[in-house]
């Protein structure tokens, strides 16, 4: 309640407007009666300040209706007001990019701008309506969203839009992305809420085809033979996801928190290296105001610290084999970054290879307390659950 007087004043000031009648009514009514000694009119000054159960019982001990039917209706009012302010309008009326007008910015600019200063191009652009045009490299689809993603023409970068409505979209077609953007991280500017303004009309791009890697090494001479060189594929390789989601679980007796990330970056490399990036303003709530909370100073504080990251290593790498079908249990230890504060933790999931991809499934629990969170709303221990897909070469 304190926090909703705080954030939502308006909504305070409707609740007192409803009350005040109802609690000027038995004042004037206590004060009123002669026969009722000074010391019982304070004590029924005390009751009167437990919330509705003080003014309930005075009109029922009184016999006075008015002031039983008047409490009985506030409640009902404010139950309403708190009802329609707090989870119905925020939960209809979020942003609508559609009524923003947005910066228009070509792609390579806007990268640029970030490549040189991810500060400053954070400051002008986060959160930000932009509006970018390109030709589409993928579309993925999962359960929560549609994400698009658009060429760039810079080696390791990306732009990638989560749709708000499951618009149609080709590759390799002309699109013009309008969306919020909620920041750059390892190369890639995400937008949420995103929408295809214009689009989709034909192009001859194409999507680029991955560089192998290579490593050049020495045969051994032998006799009467010169040294060769010899190209080989390199053991180790990187595998790169897009398709990944972080799910944020706060489970009290209160309610349940959930919010989801569909624009993960992530990389797993098959000597055991792992690493995890999202930005925080890419969670999206079901309710907006949820949504605000869950960015402002105290909780996750995006502005000040816009991303979060998980570097490890898998530490039974040597059991999986990544060219073979099969499920691996496996255990990755590493540094988890929240709000700028890194720590050591370990995480257990499953990887399962099927088809030539990689799926891995995992849940660390976040003890909110260590990262400064503001766990006065929300569990002590966080779940976050981490779904990616990664593509075998």
């Amino acid at each position: 309640m304190f926090n909703i007087i705080k954030e939502m004043p308006w909504v305070f000031t409707i609740i007192a407007a409803i009350w005040l009648p109802v609690i000027l009514i038995a004042l004037i009514h206590l004060f009123k009666r002669k026969e009722i000694a000074i010391v019982t009119k304070i004590i029924w000054l005390i009751i009167g300040l437990i919330p509705v159960v003080g003014l309930l019982l005075y009109g029922f001990v009184q016999r006075k209706k008015n002031i039983v039917i008047l409490t009985f209706l506030a409640t009902l009012l404010t139950t309403l007001t708190i009802w329609y302010f707090v989870f119905y309008q925020p939960k209809i009326t979020r942003r609508d990019v559609n009524k923003e007008t947005a910066i228009a910015t070509p792609v390579t600019t806007l990268l640029k701008e970030f490549q040189d200063n991810e500060a400053a191009a954070n400051a002008k652009y986060t959160n930000k309506v932009v509006e970018i045009s390109g030709v589409v490299e993928k579309v993925e689809n999962d359960e929560a969203s549609v994400v698009v993603y658009l060429h760039t023409g810079i080696e390791g970068t990306s732009v990638s839009g989560r749709l708000k409505n499951n618009q149609s979209v080709t590759e390799n077609t002309t699109i013009t992305l309008k969306g919020i953007l909620t920041g750059y991280i390892l190369g890639q500017i995400q937008l949420n809420e995103a929408v295809i303004t214009n689009g989709a009309t034909a192009s001859v791009a194409t999507t680029p085809q991955p560089i192998k890697d290579t490593a050049t090494t020495n045969v051994a001479k032998t006799e009467g033979k010169e040294e060769k060189k010899t190209e080989v594929e390199t053991i180790d390789k990187t595998l790169k996801s897009t398709n990944g989601q972080i799910k944020f679980i706060s489970v009290t007796p209160v309610e349940e928190i959930e919010a989801t990330n569909t624009q993960v970056v992530s990389s797993l490399n098959t000597n055991g290296t792992i690493q995890f990036a999202v930005l925080i303003k890419g969670f999206l709530f079901e309710n907006e105001l949820m949504q605000s909370h869950f960015n402002r100073t105290g909780y996750l504080d995006s502005d000040k610290f816009p991303t979060s990251e998980f570097t490890g290593i898998i530490q039974n790498i040597n059991e999986i084999n990544f060219s073979v079908n099969g499920k691996y249990t496996v255990t990755a230890k590493g540094k988890l970054t929240i709000k700028g504060i890194t720590k050591n933790i370990q995480a257990s999931g499953t990887l399962n290879i099927e088809n030539k991809k990689a799926k891995l499934n995992s849940t660390i629990k976040v003890n909110a307390a260590d990262y400064n969170i503001d766990n006065s709303e929300v569990a002590e221990l966080i779940d976050v659950v981490i779904q990616c897909s990664y593509t075998l070469h």
